[in-house]
């Protein structure tokens, strides 16, 4: 049996990528000379797959600009090309599930599509392994820039310090890398926090529990930092008795973190107030009350960082607009001007009043 000649390999290997929509229309392939390094054949062997995908309508082929995936029609990229097609920026995020994430997606694409940029997009599930493989195909693939959200977990990615070592224009969306310096856009995380705190002292609560994720990323520790300077600016004792440490890798499933929640409140019968850091935790939150039979907000209030849709919860609203303007204009300015470093944050706005009807299920 014959085996595959290689320059059919990567024409496979390639055409996968275009039909499977990873390669989308309009958006860059890799040059001869990069699918050559990458693979470890001549440049001899690359031209063949490429010339055999053109033959096959599946890329255009421009002279002096690279080779394209094709319209629908085959060659009607030409004009996208022509009219004023910039490059392509990677977009990586670990989901779109979340109302943050999906918003934060949906208007960097557009901002970028409207600007002249062509988009590849990958979701990594919140794994690490996955946003390190995103970063290296997309190189391959020819982006000039990406704009990454990294895994909840992350304290360091060798994919993104070799970005920051070879400047390479990147900038990061809600978190960033604290021992890594690159661009970032965040939100004030710990005035938000600090701002939750002050107004349940307002309210007079005094014994108020903290649930959040562990200690793995730049914003649960400035949320963890904000509400406890809230203790600190009152000189009020800290009582971490009152605190929930709860570990989100895939291990522990919905069902056992309401478990932990509810030994957890069962253990401090006094509270009367629950924060947590995120959506998750506080619609999690939100139903284990409801089982013990704690009403929000008569008998436990209940705050968020961000939006969990529930009833009488008030929370802090983050500005998903200008997070994700300042975002694109960043990683523009450093695709087209040279690679710099900037850390930008953005102010957050607390919601007391919420009215939402009671979720499904509970």
């Amino acid at each position: 049996m014959k085996s595959v000649p290689l320059y059919k390999k990567i024409q496979n290997h390639l055409r996968e990528q275009i039909l499977t929509g990873a390669l989308r229309p309009g958006d860059r392939v890799p040059s001869e000379k990069e699918i050559a390094d990458f693979f470890n054949v001549s440049q001899i062997t690359s031209k063949q797959a490429l010339a055999g995908l053109a033959d096959q309508d599946l890329v255009v082929r421009i002279k002096g600009k690279g080779t394209f995936v094709a319209g629908r029609m085959g060659t009607d990229i030409l004009k996208s090309i022509d009219s004023g097609f910039k490059g392509i920026v990677g977009i990586v995020f670990p989901s779109i599930c979340m109302p943050v994430e999906s918003l934060l997606f949906y208007h960097i694409q557009s901002l970028l599509h409207d600007r002249g940029y062509q988009t590849l997009i990958r979701v990594t599930e919140d794994k690490m392994d996955k946003e390190i493989e995103a970063i290296r195909m997309f190189q391959m693939f020819g982006v000039r820039g990406f704009i990454i959200f990294p895994v909840i977990n992350e304290s360091y990615n060798e994919e993104i310090l070799k970005l920051t070592l070879n400047r390479f224009p990147h900038v990061l969306v809600d978190r960033y890398l604290p021992n890594i310096s690159n661009s970032s856009v965040t939100s004030e995380n710990e005035a938000g926090m600090t701002a939750v705190a002050e107004y349940l002292f307002e309210a007079r609560h005094k014994d108020i529990a903290l649930i959040t994720q562990e200690d793995t990323n730049s914003n649960t520790r400035e949320r963890m930092i904000g509400f406890e300077k809230a203790y600190v600016d009152r000189k009020l004792p800290v009582d971490k008795q009152y605190w929930l440490f709860l570990r989100r890798d895939g291990k522990e499933q919905d069902a056992e973190l309401c478990s932990r929640i509810r030994s957890f409140l069962e253990n401090c019968p006094h509270v009367t107030a629950v924060v947590t850091v995120d959506t998750v935790l506080a619609r999690l939150a939100y139903a284990v009350l409801h089982e013990m039979g704690r009403k929000v907000p008569n008998d436990v209030l209940l705050a968020s960082f961000d939006d969990p849709k529930l009833p009488f919860v008030p929370f802090v609203e983050q500005d998903i607009g200008t997070i994700s303007q300042k975002a694109v204009d960043l990683i523009i300015r450093q695709m087209e001007q040279g690679y710099f470093v900037a850390r930008e944050s953005v102010p957050v706005r607390f919601v007391d009043g919420v009215r939402y009807p009671m979720p499904d299920g509970i």
